[in-house]
Formats: structure tokens, C-alpha cells, sequence
């Protein structure tokens, strides 16, 4: 006789969707975040969007959860996975578009002109105590860069950028330490004046084909406790003649009196005939023709003299 196997029947699973609840709790946080950020001033709206990895910590409960029961099977939602993806986005760029209407405002630009046309005011008045360096300026630029958007206050802080550019006289120097000197002497100022420079940059340009440049840049720091001969070694020389540019000052001036010596002895063989003009008289032209090219820069004045040094 034949015995007939009954077996019993399993219960089907239920089918739980992963990704439901995550993109239901990111729904309610979204509108509510949207809505805090139209009616709460000054509201940092990104500073929340960074913690967008929560999500995936809402995603692994729920899978943790549902797999450890045996009559669930699992199933990714991925509708509710790219709605996740696409509110994620939605919060993005809405954190994101204060901070780039922070950095293109009007307002922005208007603060900024406005602290550089105060700050350079502040550093001609400030200047006026020495007449002679003022004088000496050509060009004084005073740079703000605002490094911060919070709050729409478009305040000068300590974390805002200031540079300040100088442009000093075309061939006015000797040599590179009495341009470090005046350099040093503006920097000095400028940090009496109160203003709050991060990096100076000064020039001497010279825009004609013959004469010197000089040029220094640091950070307002650096100058403390160097000597202007210290400080001179950061100075780039350039010495030009004819369009061409030298780093030594010799270079420079034995290239154009060679030059020079060239042309006045042709000059003087095609007007006599090709006849040497002597040594002495060559010499003399060639220095007259030098000297009116590269007229000597005024000398630095001297130090006064202290107590110790007149003892």
C-alpha cells in the first residue's frame, strides 16, 4: 500500500520595496529645509545639505532590517532611488545658488570698490607725512577680494584678501637697494595707515627701450627685521637698450657702448673722408651719447647720522 506524501504549503513572501521610506523621510526634510530657507534669514542651507549621506545610512537600516526576516524578500524601489537622486539635486542647487549670487551680486562688486577707494585714501594721507616718497608715487592700487558670502554682509574680515600695488618712477633708482628702501618705507606706511594689507607688489617699470626696471613682491610679513640690502636680494633688475633686456646693469652699459662707439665712428669716417677721429675725441662722444640715454638716477639720501655712529 501506497502511502501518499502530503507536504505543507509554504507562505509566499512578502515583497518589501528598499528605498520607500528613505525617499518619503528625504521628502518631508527637503520641503521642510526649502521652506525654512524662504522665511529664516541668513539660513546656510549648504552647511545642511553636507549631511546628504545620511540617506545611505537610512537605505542600510532598511535593508538590515527587512533581510534579517525570513518571510520578507527584497527588493530595490529604484523609482523612489532616482527621486532620491533628483530631491538630492533639488536641495543641491538650491544650497548652492546663495553662493553664487554671493560672488556675482552688485552688492559684492559696490562693497569691494568702495573699501579699495577708502583704503587708498587712507594710504595717500598717510604718506603725506613724507612728501618726497609721495611724490614718488605714480600709481598706488589697493585690491580687495572678499573670500566670504555668509550672511550677504559684505563686510572687510579678516579672512578677505587685500593687495596693494605700487608703481614707483620709471628710472628713478640707482640700484636695487634704494628701490627696496622706498619699498619698505610704503610698506611701513601703509601698516601705520591702519590698512590691513596681505601682499604688496611694487614696480619701477620702464616702458621706453633703454633704462631700468626693478620689481618686488612679498607678503606684508616679510619685510620685519631684514635690512634693505637683505630685502634688495628679492628685487628683479632688468636693464634694457634698444629693446633688448639685460640682468646686469655692466652688461647692459658695455652692449650700448659698444654701440654708441660704432655709431659715432662711422658718423665721423663718412664726414671725413674716413678718417679716424682719435681715441680721446671717440671716448668723449661715446660717454656724451651714454650719459643722455641713461641719465644718472638721483642718489639715495643718507642715513642721519645717530648718536652712536657720530661717536
Amino acid at each position: 500500500m501506497e502511502e501518499t506524501k502530503q507536504t505543507t504549503p509554504t507562505a509566499p513572501k512578502k515583497v518589501r520595496r528598499v528605498g520607500r521610506f528613505a525617499f518619503a523621510l528625504l521628502l518631508i526634510a527637503a520641503g521642510v529645509l526649502l521652506l525654512i530657507q524662504q522665511f529664516v534669514p541668513h539660513f546656510d542651507l549648504l552647511s545642511i545639505a553636507k549631511f546628504a549621506p545620511v540617506l545611505l545610512i537610512v537605505l542600510g537600516i532598511e535593508m538590515l532590517v527587512y533581510s534579517a526576516r525570513s518571510d520578507v524578500q527584497l527588493k530595490f524601489d529604484w523609482l523612489s532611488l532616482v527621486g532620491c537622486a533628483f530631491i538630492l539635486c533639488v536641495v543641491g542647487g538650491a544650497s548652492v545658488i546663495p553662493l553664487f549670487w554671493g560672488y556675482v551680486s552688485p552688492a559684492r562688486e559696490y562693497a569691494q570698490s568702495h573699501y579699495q577707494s577708502m583704503l587708498q585714501n587712507q594710504f595717500y594721507t598717510a604718506l603725506t607725512a613724507d612728501p618726497e616718497l609721495k611724490a614718488k608715487v605714480r600709481n598706488l592700487q589697493v585690491y580687495v577680494d572678499f573670500n566670504h558670502t555668509s550672511s550677504g554682509d559684505y563686510t572687510l574680515e579678516e579672512v578677505d584678501d587685500v593687495y596693494v600695488y605700487v608703481e614707483l618712477p620709471e628710472n628713478g633708482y640707482p640700484d636695487a637697494v634704494s628701490f627696496a628702501s622706498d619699498c619698505r618705507s610704503i610698506a611701513q606706511f601703509c601698516r601705520q595707515a591702519g590698512i590691513p594689507a596681505d601682499r604688496f607688489d611694487f614696480t619701477s617699470d620702464d616702458n621706453t627701450s633703454n633704462g631700468n626696471s626693478f620689481s618686488l613682491n612679498f607678503l606684508a610679513s616679510f619685510s620685519d627685521g631684514l635690512s634693505d640690502e637683505q630685502l634688495a636680494q628679492r628685487v628683479s633688475s632688468y636693464y634694457s637698450y634698444d629693446d633688448t633686456s639685460y640682468t646686469s646693469k655692466a652688461d647692459r652699459d658695455n652692449a650700448a657702448k659698444a654701440d654708441l662707439r660704432e655709431q659715432v665712428l662711422q658718423e665721423y669716417e663718412d664726414a671725413h673722408e674716413g678718417e679716424y677721429p682719435g681715441d680721446e675725441y671717440l671716448n668723449q662722444e661715446v660717454e656724451n651719447r651714454f650719459n643722455a640715454l641713461f641719465p644718472a638716477a638721483p642718489e639715495a639720501p643718507a642715513a642721519p647720522a645717530t648718536p652712536e655712529s657720530a661717536a
